[in-house]
């Protein structure tokens, strides 16, 4: 699975006073690198002097620390909350309040007073789903004071103080942006399937790694996708997400039009506890907004957006039904080659060889969704991958792993894992062979 951030939490008003973050007095922009991790936008910022990843979440008010970093935090004056969200049960999630913290981004944009709001769910530890360390979520309060530019092709954001020092502001096309109560941005776009949906409103969803999700119980005259099956799409404060997934025929964004996207539709249960207010038809996500050059300007209530390289990439899905994690790292022994003055020595015996060790990733199935050509060709949760396509997993990332997945559907692959330390392999196609 990809993973799906979204947040809906009911508890707590950030006060008048607590204003976000800003760029310092007299600098015009300024440009930080970001990672796109399994189409997350991941940002290094630094907390009360503490170095971390945090994830960029348009669909959030609130700034959301992982419990497992609450070091971080002062932990006077902190108020117990309770969050609810997606998700298919009403149980939440406990959370505690924390002011006054001070966090930068780059050199010269931040805030040395902003409130955080710290989760103790370890669901939310997620190192295993990202492959790297993941200390937070920061929503409103990094896009409420000047426009921001995502360039999704090159990996960087860049803060403007005004939108008057956007270079080349005239190749962009631009819509209306609405700023709702809670703080979060909608769009309006169309779509086609089987009927033509105009002016239908999407929250625009940084903090979702899907492209569109569509609210079935908003758009009464919407079919079931094409090639539609039943899927996890995610976890949020409350539990699952579930839905169903497929595409449709097309989705227009101003002049852009992409064919054949694909789409997600969450099951009532799963939205039951999220507010859809102001006639809210769905959500836009990262699969198609990576597409883009994007800048949203709240203060103006403008989303500004350019076709970029990615713009004609065909819309891909991970179709092996597998949910692969990263579970721990081991302890690699590897050969290091001789070198004498700068040529490297053949045939060294194995007294001239030297070793070295190095961590290496471990990756395990977590989950195989039933009925998969995975499951039918036996693959289980907690099998250890080792190679896929002959290539040692150990040297590539998740996100390479999931691009392997996509790149290669509808062809057949081979996988070899550890069972109980009983090497086994397997072939199946990247295809589902279901339709719902």
């Amino acid at each position: 699975h990809l993973l799906y951030l979204f947040f809906a939490l009911n508890s707590m008003l950030i006060s008048a006073q607590e204003v976000g973050l800003k760029l310092a007095g007299g600098i015009k922009s300024e440009t930080i690198p970001f990672q796109l991790i399994k189409n997350l936008v991941v940002i290094p910022v630094k907390l009360n002097g503490h170095k971390m990843n945090f994830i960029v979440d348009s669909g959030l008010n609130e700034t959301i620390l992982f419990g497992q970093y609450n070091d971080a935090i002062n932990h006077k004056a902190l108020k117990q909350i309770k969050l609810k969200g997606l998700g298919n049960n009403d149980k939440g999630t406990i959370g505690y309040y924390s002011s006054q913290n001070a966090m930068i981004i780059g050199k010269n944009f931040y805030n040395l007073n902003l409130p955080i709001i710290i989760i103790q769910d370890q669901d939310f530890n997620l190192f295993s789903r990202l492959g790297i360390d993941v200390h937070g979520i920061i929503g409103y309060d990094f896009f409420r004071n000047q426009p921001i530019k995502i360039d999704y092709s090159k990996q960087q954001i860049t803060f403007y103080k005004s939108i008057l020092n956007v270079k080349k502001l005239n190749k962009y096309e631009s819509s209306n942006l609405e700023i709702s109560a809670e703080k979060k941005p909608f769009v309006e776009i169309n779509f086609t399937h089987k009927h033509d949906f105009t002016l239908q409103k999407m929250l625009i969803d940084i903090g979702n790694s899907d492209g569109l999700w569509l609210f079935e119980d908003q758009l009464p005259q919407l079919t079931t996708p094409n090639d539609a099956f039943s899927d996890e799409l995610g976890k949020g404060f409350s539990g699952s997400i579930n839905g169903i997934r497929g595409t449709i025929e097309n989705v227009m964004i101003g002049k852009y039009q992409l064919n054949n996207p694909l789409i997600a539709i969450p099951e009532k249960e799963s939205i039951q506890f999220i507010n859809i207010k102001n006639n809210r038809k769905g959500s836009i996500g990262n699969e198609i907004l990576r597409r883009f050059s994007i800048i949203l300007d709240y203060n103006n209530a403008k989303l500004y957006y350019r076709s970029n390289k990615n713009f004609k990439d065909d819309f891909h899905y991970n179709r092996s039904g597998l949910t692969i994690i990263h579970s721990d790292f081991d302890w690699k022994k590897e050969e290091v080659k001789l070198n004498m003055n700068g040529k490297t020595i053949q045939n060294t015996t194995e007294s001239q060889v030297n070793y070295r060790f190095v961590m290496k990733p471990v990756y395990k199935i977590e989950a195989v969704r039933k009925k998969s050509n995975a499951e039918q060709a036996g693959l289980k949760p907690n099998d250890q991958l080792e190679r896929l396509n002959g290539k040692l997993v150990n040297k590539m990332t998740l996100s390479e792993i999931e691009h392997f997945m996509q790149i290669n559907e509808h062809q057949e692959i081979t996988i070899d894992v550890l069972r109980n330390n009983q090497p086994l392999k397997f072939n199946f196609i990247l295809n589902i062979p279901f339709t719902e």
